[in-house]
């Protein structure tokens, strides 16, 4: 699809929020569709009716190229791709026999937070006849503009609305149109999910009851300015904290005609917040990109049922504009370590298909054509990161993609550019261990690991930074050879297998002591690492049962978290893994919902964001393990499945679902018998107490001997 015919048009001037408008004749017995461009953010009204219940439309991408920038002090070239996604829709209920206004408001969005340029846009609205003839009507430059009632539309940090501001409609202004491809939009947008009730507690303050992302709908009668400020927490005076407000606002100066309320181009992050103003509260509008639960789980441990909980709303809070994102507040970025770590949680959990292609696309526009080097963030935005568990988004995700659903051809664009990273971590190795990345930039190996209490105090990461960037690479390559045999090609297979083996060999050779069995002194999870690569002797998964045994907690950061908890279940020490989720101590799950958690936070101590989904990835373990819903090793979309539940005796009851492309499968068992629940056209059997049993589709009940 193209713009050709078409003017984008705008302001030309930065933070400047316009309603564009013009107008467009029809007849009744016509169709319309209108497909939109824009770079920025817009809410689209016909006849003074919004149309769609779409939010902050369109999604984030790497919209075009950026020049003059820098990355850690040096020059930033490398070449990316570029896309534009544009909504669609039919907006033929809309249009009225005769002439109709089609008014626009553009805001800053993502477009101009990220420096591209100045927000623009573009439509065309084909109109078909009862014959079926076509005529295409587009922005042409002809439009009027004016300034908004919407001052002020930071995507990261709030809005400010003028109802008492009057401007004149002038000549819109052209603007060069972007240099990118035109994609029609598949990817779910946002939409509002759940309306809540807040709590007054005194002073000004509401409790939401939970932390979520969307927005305080208000009404008011009156002139006055309205303030509202948002955080997650209080503080002991029972005060916004000011450590997490995160300078998220939304400020009305209203007229006295009846108003509601709400920003209209940006969410916050918040669980409390607090209003200046005499205003009548409507609701708490929880706000994500429209992806549907489609699991359920319960049991008998209330930390285990918090954590599912938990991981629920902190990941869609964190789902917005096709993102995933590290969290919905200070940054809103789609670190591709966090995502690559939660992508199988979330396509376990939730209906995430079109959501994670999407996402794949992003990570690999902005891969740099030259070098092959994945950035820290997708679309790309300068952060932090390391080389291996972030850069490996380009492999995980779209291996975890076909493993839930069967799409081979995801393959046809991601496999070479795997290649083409692995050559990138070559080039930035030493005696086969990877040991640097950018120049100028962080090159981080596990992240938030529980001893760091104070922020980006990198030194009391003690697990060493090449042990887990070439775990990572290790853990890719093998990745890409299943690929390979999945998709016939095999022509890089004897250099790739050489690759893994020397830097295995290069892992031991540095990091294995022959004095103890351990790997990097069994720090934050560095056994389970090298466990889980085949590295070691008996004495490395020994030692590691032998210290979280007597530890009863985690010491590991996101990465750690993850690997340490399904190495333990897959080497059938399920009952370590479910003491450490269930862990009553310090470094645990329980200890942030003794502390007031309704999300999962970004460290175990609670310092800064109180709505990070990383650790959470671990929920995924809920289903394969506790319920025990596991695909077979040679299965795709679920084709194969192995109901195994592992830990009935320290979990004596549970009950949960999982909804595959063939239908629901559901296990509830308790101390007296085991059910499940298989849809048509699925291989599934139970095993349990060392007996195997074929399952037949629809419900199947087992009495336990």
């Amino acid at each position: 699809m193209d713009f050709a015919m078409c003017k984008w048009i705008g302001s030309g001037i930065k933070s400047f929020p316009v309603d564009i408008l013009s107008e467009l004749d029809f007849n009744k017995n016509e169709k319309a569709i209108i497909t939109i461009g824009c770079l920025g953010s817009f809410r689209l009204y016909i006849n003074g009716r919004k149309v769609s219940d779409d939010l902050f439309q369109p999604l984030n991408t790497d919209f075009e190229k950026r020049y003059n920038m820098e990355y850690g002090g040096f020059p930033f070239d490398e070449e990316f791709r570029h896309r534009l996604y544009c909504p669609q829709y039919d907006i033929t209920d809309y249009l009225d026999e005769g002439r109709n206004e089609i008014m626009f408001m553009l805001g800053s969005g993502f477009y101009e937070e990220y420096d591209y340029g100045t927000a623009k846009i573009c439509w065309k609205i084909e109109i078909a006849d009862e014959a079926g003839k076509i005529k295409t009507v587009c922005s042409d430059g002809s439009e009027k503009m004016r300034a908004s009632f919407v001052k002020e539309a930071d995507v990261i940090r709030g809005e400010t609305h003028d109802y008492t501001s009057e401007s004149e409609w002038e000549n819109v202004k052209i603007q060069t149109a972007p240099d990118t491809r035109f994609l029609l939009q598949d990817c779910p947008a946002d939409k509002v999910a759940r309306k809540l009730t807040p709590k007054y507690l005194g002073n000004n303050i509401y409790d939401a009851g939970e932390v979520l992302a969307g927005y305080v709908v208000l009404k008011s009668n009156k002139k006055q300015i309205v303030k509202v400020r948002y955080g997650e927490l209080l503080d002991k005076n029972g005060k916004l904290d000011k450590d997490h407000i995160y300078d998220q606002h939304t400020v009305y100066i209203t007229d006295d005609k009846d108003r509601i309320l709400f920003p209209y181009f940006t969410w916050l992050c918040f669980r409390y917040f607090e209003i200046e103003g005499d205003v009548e509260i409507v609701s708490c509008d929880v706000a994500h990109s429209d992806v549907k639960v489609n699991s359920s789980f319960e049991c008998s441990n209330s930390t285990l049922n918090h954590l599912y909980k938990a991981y629920i709303r902190t990941q869609l809070a964190n789902m917005h504009c096709g993102i995933p994102s590290d969290c919905p507040h200070t940054e809103r970025r789609g670190y591709t370590g966090d995502g690559q770590l939660t992508c199988a949680a979330a396509m376990t959990q939730l209906d995430a298909q079109k959501f994670y292609k999407k996402w794949i696309g992003d990570i690999c526009d902005c891969q740099d054509e030259k070098t092959g080097h994945i950035q820290y963030t997708a679309p790309f935005v300068q952060s932090g990161g390391g080389p291996g568990g972030w850069g490996c988004a380009i492999v995980v995700v779209p291996y975890m993609y076909y493993k839930f659903y069967g799409e081979k051809e995801i393959f046809e664009e991601t496999f070479p550019r795997m290649y083409k990273w692995f050559s990138y971590l070559e080039s930035h190795s030493e005696n086969d261990l990877i040991t640097s990345d950018l120049p100028g930039v962080w090159c981080l190996g596990d992240w938030c690991v529980p001893e760091q209490n104070r922020l980006n105090k990198l030194c009391a990461n003690t697990i060493p930074e090449p042990f887990v960037n070439t775990y990572f690479y290790i853990k890719s390559m093998e990745y890409f050879l299943e690929i390979g045999e999945i998709i016939g090609d095999n022509s890089h297979k004897e250099e790739i297998e050489s690759r893994i083996a020397k830097k295995k060999q290069a892992l031991v050779k540095t990091y294995f002591s022959e004095e103890t069995g351990d790997f990097a002194l069994n720090e934050q999870g560095a056994n389970a690492f090298a466990v889980d690569l085949g590295l070691g002797d008996n004495r490395t998964f020994e030692n590691m049962i032998n210290k979280y045994t007597q530890r009863k907690m985690y010491d590991t950061g996101i990465f750690g978290t993850d690997i340490a908890t399904r190495v333990l279940f897959e080497k059938g020490r399920s009952d370590i893994a479910t003491m450490l989720l269930t862990s009553e101590k310090e470094i645990s799950f329980y200890n942030q919902i003794k502390n007031g958690a309704t999300t999962i936070l970004e460290y175990w101590n609670g310092v800064r964001s109180q709505c990070h989904p990383m650790f959470g990835a671990v929920t995924r373990y809920l289903f394969e393990y506790i319920l025990g819903i596991r695909q077979a090793e040679d299965s795709v979309a679920y084709e194969k499945v192995i109901i195994e539940p592992v830990c009935m005796k320290e979990i004596p009851s549970a009950k949960g679902k999982i909804t595959t492309q063939k239908g629901e499968i559901s296990v509830e068992y308790n101390e007296d018998e085991i059910a499940v629940t298989i849809p048509e056209k699925i291989n599934a059997v139970l095993k349990i107490n060392e007996k195997e049993a074929k399952l037949k589709s629809g419900k199947n009940i087992f009495k336990k001997q």
